[in-house]
C-alpha cells in the first residue's frame, strides 16, 4: 500500500525524547511505514515558539531537529528522487519545517535550508512572528513586508508553501503573492469543526484553485465538536472537501507525534493502522480510483509540480 501523509512532528519528538526513527515506541517509526510497502512521509521540523526568543534560536532549534536525520538515501529533493519512490518499497521521507520563525529574520537563511534538502515550509506556528500572523493571533495584521519576500523566494526556489497554522489574513496575503500549488498540510473544514486551526470554504476553494491540497489532520479537536473522533469522522471530511472541490484536492495529514496519543481519532492511533482509512473509504462507497488519489496520488501530483 503506497502512502503520502503531508505531515508528522516525529523528528523533533524522538530528538527531544532522544529516540531513534526507525524502531520506536512513536506513532510513527520507520519499520511502522516500511511495513506497509513503500511510501513518503513529509516530516517537519516543528519549530516551538518557545525556541524563538533569541536572535539565533529558531534558526538553531531547526538545525538539531534537521541534524536528527541523516538517512540521505530516503531523502526526496527533486522530481528524480519523488519518480523513483515509487518503484521503493521503503519509506522516502521529505523534509519540511513547520514555523518559518526558523528563518531567524534572515531571508538568506531559505536558501540555506533548500541546500539542507528542505522543501516545504509554513509560516507560522499558532503564534505571530517576523513572517505575519498565526492561527491563534489576536491581533490579526497578515504577512509582514518580510512575509510577502518569504513566499515569493519559496515559490522561486521550489518550496512548496504550507498554509496550515497561519491566520486567516495571512492565509490571503500569501494567496496574494504566490502562483504555484500551495497546501494546507495538516488541516480540516471549518464548516464540520469550528476550529481556528481549520479552513472555511473560501479557503479551500482557493487551494483547490491554485492545484494544492489540503492534508486531513488526525487530532480529534479539529475534526469534530465532541474532541473525540474517529475514522467516520475523517472520512467526514474529506466528504466535505470532495463534494465542495473535488476528489483531487485533498489527502492525508495525520500529524502523527504532533498530538497527545489519546487525542488521535480512534482507529489511526498510529502508522500501522492507516490502511484502516481505506477501509472506512471503502465502507462509504468511495472508488478504488479515489482511494488511490486520496492515499498518494493527489500529493503526488502536488509535489511533482513543485520540485524541480
Amino acid at each position: 500500500m503506497f502512502f503520502i501523509d503531508g505531515h508528522c512532528d516525529t523528528l523533533s519528538k524522538a530528538l527531544d525524547e532522544k529516540k531513534g526513527l526507525s524502531n520506536n515506541d512513536l506513532q510513527f517509526s520507520l519499520d511502522k511505514a516500511d511495513k506497509l510497502g513503500g511510501g513518503i512521509q513529509i516530516m517537519a521540523s516543528f519549530v516551538d515558539s518557545k525556541y524563538v526568543g533569541s536572535k539565533q534560536g529558531g534558526f538553531n532549534r531547526c538545525n538539531n531537529i534537521l541534524d536528527k536525520f541523516n538517512d540521505s538515501e530516503r531523502v526526496v529533493k527533486d522530481k528524480d528522487s519523488l519518480r523513483s519512490s515509487l518503484k521503493s518499497t521503503k519509506t522516502k521521507v521529505l523534509l519540511s519545517i513547520e514555523n518559518g520563525a526558523a528563518i531567524s529574520n534572515n531571508i538568506e537563511n531559505v536558501c540555506y535550508f533548500y541546500d539542507r534538502g528542505v522543501r516545504m515550509m509554513s509560516i507560522t506556528w499558532n503564534d505571530d512572528n517576523e513572517l505575519g500572523s498565526g492561527a491563534k493571533t489576536k491581533d490579526d495584521k497578515g504577512l509582514t513586508d518580510l512575509g510577502v519576500e518569504y513566499v515569493k523566494r519559496l515559490e522561486r526556489l521550489g518550496i512548496i508553501l504550507d498554509v496550515s497554522h497561519v491566520s486567516e489574513k495571512s492565509f490571503w496575503d500569501a494567496i496574494s503573492n504566490t502562483s504555484k500549488p500551495i497546501v494546507a498540510s495538516h488541516s480540516n473544514v471549518y464548516e464540520l469543526c469550528k476550529n481556528t486551526r481549520n479552513l472555511k470554504d473560501k479557503q479551500i476553494v482557493a487551494i483547490a484553485k491554485s492545484g494544492g491540497i489540503i492534508g486531513i489532520c488526525y487530532y480529534s479537536e479539529f475534526l469534530n465538536n465532541s474532541k473525540r473522533a474517529d475514522l467516520a469522522d475523517i472520512v467526514e471530511h474529506i466528504k466535505y472537501i470532495r463534494n465542495l472541490v473535488g476528489i483531487d484536492y485533498v489527502g492525508l495529514g495525520s500529524d502523527f507525534d504532533g498530538m497527545d496519543a489519546n487525542k488521535t481519532a480512534s482507529g489511526v492511533e498510529d502508522m500501522s493502522k492507516i490502511g484502516n482509512i481505506i477501509k472506512e473509504l471503502k465502507k462509504q462507497s468511495f472508488t478504488d480510483e479515489d482511494i488511490g488519489k486520496v492515499m498518494w496520488k493527489n500529493w503526488y501530483n502536488v509535489l511533482y509540480q513543485n520540485l524541480k
